[in-house]
């Protein structure tokens, strides 16, 4: 349509665009709503996001993250958690995927993260990259606001009790369980 360069081309590229950008909104919507609704459901207080503010200019070189609308989720969730009685907290990303979420360990290397999987170089423990991250989340919020989260067992290998909500699944301190649809 671009090549073609008529009015009637130009007129149905801004069509599409804005029908595709409606999408999208709507899209975000529905993922907020979710992530509050599951806050409620499991009688948290808080939500915790990574504060990825200028991710952008951070990492100009990779194209992945041009896609995520990690904004827009934050702010959509920032002013539906309140009217259901739920905060919304962010905290610095630093390092979130690298680190060992185990609380007898902590080790931080680039190596620990291999796509999806989360492997600790130091002790060993293996479990699914965004449920380490989570946990990770989670601690530090849990540290910077020195707010204990409400108590949860902790599993048989020695995890962190923590009680957070993922962008793609809800995490208990003993499992992950995804979205359906992810």
């Amino acid at each position: 349509m671009q090549q073609r360069g008529t009015q009637a081309a130009h007129n149905a590229l801004l069509r599409l665009g804005k029908r595709e950008e409606a999408w999208r909104k709507q899209s975000i919507h529905t993922v907020a709503n979710e992530i509050v609704s599951e806050a409620v459901e499991n009688e948290c207080d808080v939500v915790v996001f990574e504060d990825l503010t200028d991710i952008r200019e951070r990492l100009p070189y990779a194209k992945w993250h041009h896609v995520w609308a990690f904004r827009r989720l934050f702010e959509y969730v920032s002013y539906k958690a309140p009217e259901r009685g739920v905060s919304v907290e962010q905290v610095e990303p630093d390092h979130t995927s690298q680190r060992c979420s185990r609380t007898d360990c902590g080790f931080t290397h680039k190596d620990n993260r291999h796509g999806e999987h989360f492997c600790c170089q130091k002790c060993g423990y293996e479990v699914n990259a965004d449920y380490n991250s989570a946990k990770n989340i989670g601690i530090r919020y849990a540290r910077n606001q020195r707010h204990k989260l409400r108590s949860s067992p902790t599993s048989g290998s020695g995890d962190a009790p923590v009680d957070v909500r993922i962008n793609g699944g809800a995490l208990n301190g003993e499992s992950y369980r995804p979205i359906a649809g992810d």
